[in-house]
């Protein structure tokens, strides 16, 4: 009987997302596995946001709705609440903007309950929209490797797994959560990030990786923080990096270079958006190449743009960006950036 199968929480955070919400709803009250209890958190959002989840709490019973008051940028606060008031054995979180497949529930229970997994990963869709959320076209995203992986998976696989960044492409163990008190920080950006590290410092005993996308994430919608200016990243940018060196010194394997070539990298990652929030902002080049000299003042960020060779980046002008930086050239970084932003 499907309701003596455990309980999966899908926990939604809810702002400002009135055209796509009904989509994301839709896609979680038709899964195939309908054990569930659909979390949706209305993080204060002035739009009908809050009016659209509560018509869909009164024609499905296993909808909750909590109404907020907004918690800043980002959806830390909200996934913090429907984590503090889900139930189920296992969490999900799902972006509001994002929908999942029919049997995407399904798949993850069922590969959680034959390996008894703390944590399953799977692939994604990304669908690519102009902006008035026109699909334009979808790439499918495998993950790099599959399997079962128990013992210390994080420790093992951590060139694979450091910098999996993303909140909405897994299923966690509640009680693993829990014991470790792990809730999302403060951050606007990158908070999905800080959570996974903080959960996979803990070096939890079973991981799952599914190459099946159960997931589609959507790009490209205006006004999404992504695609914002930070101010506040101008004085704290590496604070996701920094998380990754501390978690592989707390483990002991600073001398391993397996762990210093993923962690060099993962500061790349850091530097990269920081030359992005740069060609975002009102600065002026002048001002923007200070910053960039300075950041690359730092020792950590010195040696990882002179240890990460060109082929780790993903794109062809991440690598460019990365040539220009071994080469200290920082106007042309910043003008190439700047050129692509507008592109």
């Amino acid at each position: 009987m499907m309701g003596d199968m455990p309980l999966i929480s899908v926990i939604v955070p809810v702002y400002k997302v009135e055209a796509y919400l009904a989509r994301c709803i839709e896609s979680i009250i038709r899964q195939t596995y309908e054990n569930i209890e659909i979390i949706l958190v209305d993080d204060g959002s002035p739009d009908r946001c809050g009016i659209i989840c509560d018509e869909y709490a009164k024609k499905d019973h296993r909808i909750q709705v909590i109404h907020k008051e907004n918690g800043g940028p980002g959806p830390s606060t909200a996934r913090n609440a429907g984590l503090d008031a889900a139930r189920g054995e296992y969490i999900f979180f799902l972006d509001p903007d994002d929908w999942v497949e029919p049997d995407a529930a399904e798949v993850l229970y069922y590969t959680v309950r034959d390996a008894d997994a703390d944590c399953v990963q799977f692939g994604m869709f990304y669908d690519i929209c102009d902006e008035n959320g026109k699909l334009l076209h979808s790439e499918t995203d495998h993950c790099t490797f599959s399997g079962v992986y128990r013992g210390e998976p994080f420790k093992e696989h951590f060139d694979k797994m450091a910098s999996s960044y993303l909140a909405a492409n897994k299923m966690y163990r509640r009680a693993f959560l829990e014991q470790y008190h792990l809730r999302f920080p403060p951050h606007q950006l990158g908070e999905d990030g800080m959570f996974f590290v903080a959960f996979y410092r803990q070096n939890p005993g079973c991981l799952v990786v599914l190459e099946k996308p159960l997931y589609h994430y959507v790009i490209a919608r205006q006004g999404s923080l992504t695609n914002s200016y930070h101010p506040e990243r101008l004085e704290d940018n590496f604070y996701l990096s920094d998380a990754v060196w501390d978690t592989v010194a707390a483990w002991g394997l600073l001398d391993s270079p397996m762990h210093r070539a993923k962690a060099n990298y993962c500061t790349i990652r850091d530097l990269m958006m920081g030359i992005k929030n740069l060609g975002c902002s009102p600065l002026s080049l002048a001002e923007q190449t200070a910053w960039l000299r300075s950041a690359l003042q730092n020792p950590r960020v010195r040696t990882a743009v002179r240890s990460t060779p060109l082929h780790a980046m993903q794109s062809r002008n991440d690598r460019v960006k990365l040539l220009l930086l071994k080469l200290r050239l920082c106007r042309a970084v910043l003008l190439l950036c700047g050129a692509n932003q507008k592109s």
